[in-house]
């Protein structure tokens, strides 16, 4: 009985400090990241993950089946998603994801949750990236969703000065600002400047700092 006791200490002392080790481990290419504070979170969050050598490839775009993945996994950090729950809106399922992809059940769960209105039907592009207007947008969505989950308006409250973009205009004047003033979930590109870059791919950095900002303001 002794010997078994001893084992299991040893074991738990093991595995607390293998644990320790893995949320210890910093990757070897975000160092003076202006984002390296949110991307260390996101993954001791496992919203997203690092590359098996040690690398976060902060510059790489986001494809937007990963945007989606991330962006589902940080809502399960504040609330219980059930990704097979039954849709409460009629649905027409996407064209070009098929039910064996690897992101199938995230998407599909998030077409009646998350999907911005007026985004075009039919067809996802979930292999296409995601431009940085198009995961603001969702991340807009995602934190209306939340706030209402976690029984508060979905009303998102400024909590900055909003910030008028000089590269931007029409709908996405109205988005950035907005998001802008919620917890700079929309900023500069770089975090330098006046541009947002609505065109321009959101890469892995952004993407899990903007999505951390999110989370901020929801549980504030």
């Amino acid at each position: 009985m002794f010997f078994k006791i001893t084992y299991l200490l040893v074991a738990g002392i093991a595995s607390l400090a293998l644990i320790s080790e893995v949320k210890a481990q910093t990757f070897t290419d975000i160092k003076g990241n202006v984002y390296e504070q949110e991307i260390n979170r996101a993954t001791e969050l496992n919203i997203v993950a690092g590359f098996p050598n040690q690398t976060f490839r902060p510059n790489q775009p986001v494809k937007r089946e990963e945007a989606i993945s991330m962006i589902v996994e940080a809502l399960g950090t504040l609330t219980e998603i059930d990704l097979k729950e039954a849709p409460t809106t009629r649905t027409r399922p996407y064209l070009d994801v098929d039910e064996n992809r690897w992101s199938y059940d995230k998407i599909t769960w998030a077409q009646w949750n998350i999907q911005p209105e007026g985004s075009a039907t039919g067809n996802f592009r979930p292999d296409d990236y995601i431009t940085r207007t198009e995961l603001v947008d969702f991340l807009r969505r995602a934190a209306e969703f939340l706030q209402v989950k976690l029984g508060k308006s979905s009303f998102l409250t400024p909590t900055v000065k909003e910030i008028t973009f000089s590269d931007v205009s029409g709908y996405e004047l109205q988005l950035t600002r907005q998001m802008s003033a919620y917890c700079n979930v929309a900023s500069a590109l770089n975090e330098k400047g006046d541009k947002f870059a609505p065109k321009k791919s959101a890469n892995r950095d952004y993407t899990a700092a903007a999505i951390i900002r999110m989370l901020d303001c929801v549980n504030k």
